[in-house]
């Protein structure tokens, strides 16, 4: 028996709302009561599994969820979500993001704690009425118990359902639907589906060619424009729906956001080719390595020779000044035409620039094994488990192999504090580094243009509550305010097309919080970024500083 449908038991009962609280009589509930008069009939639980038995033996009509219950809470949003039972969240911590998150995972709407009796009088009605909108919507096109039932099915249905009229305007569109399309079901009907289901100029989307075509698309790939600007990539099939004459009325599409799929796909495409790359990075490492080497032993070897000749030299200067002195003739002729082929080449000049030249060469061959080495430490695996490392190591071998592509526009300066060891996976962390490094310098690149200038990359690590901190900034262009909430998400960037996937910052972003960090940016257009990871520690604050 539906409490709210007056077809059952001859009027319209009290609609039943589960309220899944510690607490059976919070402060705000009385006054709540008195609002809501005997139309509201309150089922108190106590923990999220007795809502879920409650919701299997009796219909519900809406729940009121008390977030602090903790363990369970979003599994219970979602269940219920599942059910097409509305849930209104009590949230403790007020704010955008965890009233984000609570919608994500299934809840109708998300109150802050404490916002008063009226308050959540008003939502628990609006939730209720906009149910028996839908309900009673229904009733009108069929009041057989079979619609009805079918009706329950497409509710609980795991995939988005949507129904649009001759003239492209929504009609119906079950609770995924609504939370795919980011809007609620009294703001979707009679909207235009074009609004969601757009397509480029000269192209129609795929539930306008089933509409005004006849055509019928199954397992599709689409996407869908919310009010909020997101991009959802969706799986879809979609179908004319005709009349007994074979008009056509309408057409029907069920739909699957692909979001999570996408991005597990590109991950592992990209992971792939990191393999692939960081396999050859290893063989041509090992390649150079060798030959380093040989150039490297012999550098060391020609520096001895050259101060051996030093020491040659200074004799054959001594003999040259006792031979100009000597009486004999041929001797003289000999020790002035000596003196005057080494004046010629300046052997004092050649013997120094030569013993320079030895010297940067043996500097600059000692770099490139350090790059070697780098990359070849790079392009190794990482562990199936976390290890204890260096993370200014890692940071800087990272900055070591990335510097010869962006020092002719970037000073790099570092700033390392003692670090205790982190737990971690070093390669994945590397990859962050690199991500980070990459778009410091394609910022710094942009902002200088081809002016000559130079820009600044500054590396700093230290110590922080709890953990480690390490920050990247550069000097670089800046990120405009309207993208900083959006620079995370897969497949967003803001660099110019063939330029980026939008898979780097989104991919860095999650490796963080796989490694139960934090991911945070502070920018300001025209004066540069600034990227902060904090890794946690566990016993960073019993280590000596």
């Amino acid at each position: 028996m539906d409490p709210m449908d007056p077809s059952e038991g001859g009027g319209r009962g009290a609609a039943r709302v589960a309220l899944v609280s510690a607490d059976p009589q919070p402060a705000w509930l009385a006054q709540a009561r008195a609002l809501w008069g005997e139309e509201i009939e309150i089922l108190h639980v106590g923990a999220a599994s007795d809502c879920q038995a409650l919701a299997r033996i009796t219909r519900l009509d809406a729940a009121i969820l008390d977030a602090r219950i903790g363990a369970g809470a979003q599994a219970l949003v979602a269940s219920l979500a599942a059910r097409a039972v509305p849930a209104l969240v009590l949230e403790p911590e007020p704010g955008d993001s965890a009233a984000l998150a609570w919608l994500r995972a299934g809840a109708a709407e998300c109150l802050a704690w404490g916002v008063g009796a009226e308050r959540i009088a008003v939502a628990l009605r609006r939730l209720l009425a906009r149910e028996r909108s839908r309900r009673e919507a229904l009733r009108r096109a069929s009041g057989s118990n079979v619609v009805r039932a079918q009706h329950d099915i497409i509710e609980q249905l795991n995939s988005a359902l949507l129904v649009v009229d001759a003239a492209g305007r929504i009609a119906y569109c079950n609770p995924p639907a609504e939370q795919i399309l980011g809007a609620t079901h009294e703001a979707l009907l009679g909207r235009s589906a074009w609004d969601w289901f757009g397509a480029p100029a000269g192209e129609e989307s795929l539930v306008a060619r089933s509409l005004r075509r006849g055509e019928r698309f199954k397992g599709a790939e689409a996407v869908i424009m919310r009010p909020d600007g997101r991009r959802v990539p969706v799986g879809m099939s979609c179908a004319p729906m005709e009349a007994a004459d074979g008009a056509r009325t309408g057409a029907v599409a069920v739909f699957q956001d692909l979001s999570d799929t996408k991005q597990l796909r590109t991950q592992l495409l990209q992971h792939e080719k990191l393999a692939s790359i960081g396999q050859l990075a290893a063989g041509v490492a090992h390649e150079i390595n060798n030959p380093m080497g040989f150039i490297h032993a012999n550098l060391f070897q020609i520096a001895e020779y050259v101060q051996d000749l030093r020491r040659v030299w200074g004799q054959v200067e001594a003999l040259l000044e006792a031979a100009r002195k000597a009486e004999a003739p041929e001797l003289r002729e000999a020790a002035e035409a000596l003196g005057a082929e080494a004046e010629a080449v300046d052997v004092a000049f050649v013997l120094g620039d030569l013993a320079k030249a030895v010297r940067e060469s043996q500097e600059g061959s000692e770099r490139i094994r350090h790059i070697v080495q780098d990359l070849r430490d790079f392009s190794h695996q990482d562990t199936a488990e976390r290890v204890l490392a260096d993370l200014n190591q890692c940071l800087d071998s990272t900055a070591n192999i990335v510097w010869p592509m962006m020092k002719h526009v970037v000073t790099l300066e570092k700033r390392y504090a003692d670090l205790p060891a982190v737990p971690c996976f070093p390669m994945q962390l590397k990859q962050v580094f690199m991500n980070l490094l990459v778009n410091a310098y394609q910022a710094i690149e942009e902002a200088v243009g081809q002016s000559g200038a130079t820009g600044t990359i500054a590396l700093e690590t230290r110590r922080s509550p709890g953990g480690v901190e390490v920050a990247v900034r550069d000097t670089g262009v800046g990120i405009p305010p309207e993208h900083r909430s959006r620079i995370f998400d897969p497949f967003f960037t803001t660099k110019k097309v063939g330029a980026g996937t939008g898979l780097g910052l989104s991919t860095s972003f999650g490796i963080v919080q796989r490694h139960g960090g934090r991911l945070a940016v502070e920018s300001e257009p025209g004066v540069g970024t600034c990227f902060r990871l904090f890794l946690p520690v566990d016993d960073v604050e019993d280590l000596p500083e």
